[in-house]
């Protein structure tokens, strides 16, 4: 009986002990449950029958585009950036390059590479069909600067010591290929996000027909 109490006594000690260390560990690695849900989603769900949701794809692809949204920073434009960004990306920094100007300040941050790319969410952020409307939350780790002037030229934020960087950015896909829809630079955690739609089946997908197709031309 002394036995069996005391096991009794030591399963209702550490049920709720480890219930605790459960839920305190989802809400303080809830980013790492995120990358790793979402890189399996991409790898073995929609990378086979959609190459460009393909990790190692859309690694290439975050490799080219970084460059182009350092340079824009620099110069304050992303009019560059049309091949790559969502009109609403571009006038979001738009603004924010009027609010520089105005301040006097200049970004003079500089790129070197793109270390590594962390998949942390995919969901849909639109009505679709998917692809359509996909949006893909990453955290771009960055090694450069991200030195900002005043207008005296002194150093008002940022450090010009070549450093590892963080960003997250949101992708969103045309139908097509993927469109960088925001990109900001990452004080901590990814932030809470609300509720979204879960991405339909493959079977519901259907990219957009090229032009010719709906009137059955051929080459």
């Amino acid at each position: 009986m002394n036995g069996e109490r005391g096991f009794w006594y030591w399963v209702a000690f550490w049920t709720p002990a480890v219930a605790l260390l459960f839920f305190f560990g989802r809400r303080l690695f809830r980013e790492q449950w995120g990358e790793l849900r979402t890189l399996r989603l991409l790898m073995n769900r929609i990378g086979p029958y959609y190459p460009d949701f393909d990790p190692p794809n859309l690694n290439t692809w975050v490799a080219r585009c970084a460059p182009h949204v350092f340079h824009g920073w620099r110069v304050r434009s992303f009019a560059g950036l049309a091949d790559f960004a969502t009109p609403a990306c571009v006038a979001a920094a738009e603004a924010v390059f009027e609010a520089q100007r105005r301040a006097g300040q200049v970004f003079v941050g500089r790129f070197e590479r793109v270390l590594k790319t962390h998949f942390l969410d995919v969901r849909m952020g639109g009505p679709g069909p998917a692809p359509a409307d996909v949006e893909l939350r990453l955290r771009i780790e960055i090694k450069g600067t991200d030195e900002v002037h005043g207008p005296g030229g002194e150093r008002v934020a940022g450090t010009e010591a070549l450093s590892q960087l963080q960003q997250f950015w949101t992708l969103r896909h045309d139908g097509r290929q993927w469109r960088l829809a925001a990109v900001t630079w990452a004080k901590g955690d990814l932030p809470p996000l609300p509720p979204a739609a879960p991405l339909p089946g493959l079977l519901d997908w259907k990219r957009p027909a090229v032009a010719g197709e709906e009137r059955g031309e051929t080459t």
